[in-house]
């Protein structure tokens, strides 16, 4: 199946805003839609959210003093460094994003997951109450919706959640159209986390075995639209969904990809262990550092991000290891009316 492995090719051929508010993507289910479809962010401020970790354990004790920036290996200064663990970064939007539940392909996409959603409630109470919970999904029909727009109902969140996950006949097209669904969902929850106030993290939670793959280079080209925005993808695998076999000149598995290249993680669960992934997903985001520096270019182009210890600090952190999107692309964007 082949849903997310190529929907790079729309993005490159993309050049306008989608205009749609986040409201009407909410209750409307979409025919298959066109490839006019960006992913933006104003770079006047880049913000990069850092994960640290110590023996598996999110470490909590580092301060701004102890982290440098570097722009495509040049240094830079910090302007804001705020904790999570002191309540200082913003706050999570959470998209739960599903793949419609075909018939005779349910362990190929998100229908592993049906009747099985309460799973996940023992991690949901962890939601802290300035965080928002959210429901998308995607078809290989085209169809593409947003289900549920962020609210701190976490009980509605997985009803709409089970419901969307009813099983539906399969599609003709597992290709084109599908492709194209997915890459519309995305750019709703862009659109709506760009229309709350103040803005949150929007974190994308891919409930999807990820049975994909697409040509590398395109796939590189997808990523970079995703670095125009502080998106974190994350997943969450069942064990049971077959594995993607070798991929000639193809980069397998992106939605895996897209979240390591984000900052994310994707997870590799069974139903008895649904809760401890998810569990794993808040608690690395509810205590991340989160950075901001000022590009001194804004030339639309792929910049490294590398973020490490101060040479000064590393002793006395040993063993702590980061993780944080790899690249920003830096643009100016017109402010909306």
């Amino acid at each position: 199946m082949k849903t997310l492995a190529t929907v790079a090719f729309a993005l490159l051929m993309s050049e306008s805003n989608l205009l749609a508010t986040a409201q009407e993507a909410s209750s409307i289910s979409h025919a298959p839609p066109s490839a006019n479809v960006t992913f933006h962010i104003s770079s006047e401020l880049v913000l990069v959210d850092v994960i640290a970790f110590k023996n598996g354990l999110p470490d909590k004790t580092l301060k701004r003093g102890d982290l440098e920036v570097f722009d495509n290996g040049r240094p830079v200064s910090i302007t804001t460094f705020d904790s999570g663990a002191q309540f200082a970064a913003r706050p999570l939007a959470l998209w739960f994003v599903v793949l419609c539940n075909m018939q005779g392909y349910e362990k190929q996409g998100s229908g592993l997951f049906a009747g099985q959603i309460g799973l996940f409630r023992p991690a949901l109470k962890y939601v802290e109450k300035q965080d928002t919970v959210a429901v998308a999904h995607w078809c290989d029909d085209g169809q593409s919706k947003l289900d549920l727009l962020p609210t701190k109902d976490v009980e509605e969140a997985v009803m709409v959640l089970e419901q969307v996950l009813a099983p539906m006949p399969v599609a003709k097209d597992h290709a084109r159209t599908g492709e194209l669904a997915l890459q519309k969902t995305l750019q709703f929850i862009i659109d709506a986390t760009r229309s709350s106030k103040p803005e949150p993290l929007p974190v994308v939670i891919f409930l999807y075995g990820d049975h994909s793959g697409m040509p590398r280079s395109e796939a590189n080209h997808f990523i970079g639209e995703l670095l125009e925005t502080s998106a974190i993808g994350f997943g969450v695998r069942d064990r049971r969904s077959p594995n993607v076999g070798f991929l000639i000149d193809e980069q397998k598995e992106v939605a895996r990809y897209i979240a390591a290249q984000t900052g994310g993680q994707y997870f590799d669960a069974t139903p008895e262990t649904y809760a401890t992934a998810l569990e794993e997903i808040l608690q690395q985001l509810h205590f991340r550092y989160e950075l901001a520096f000022k590009p001194k270019v804004l030339d639309g182009k792929r910049h490294k991000l590398t973020v490490k210890l101060a040479d000064a600090v590393e002793d006395q952190h040993k063993g702590v290891r980061l993780r944080y999107r790899a690249a920003y692309v830096p643009i100016r964007v017109p402010d909306r009316p």
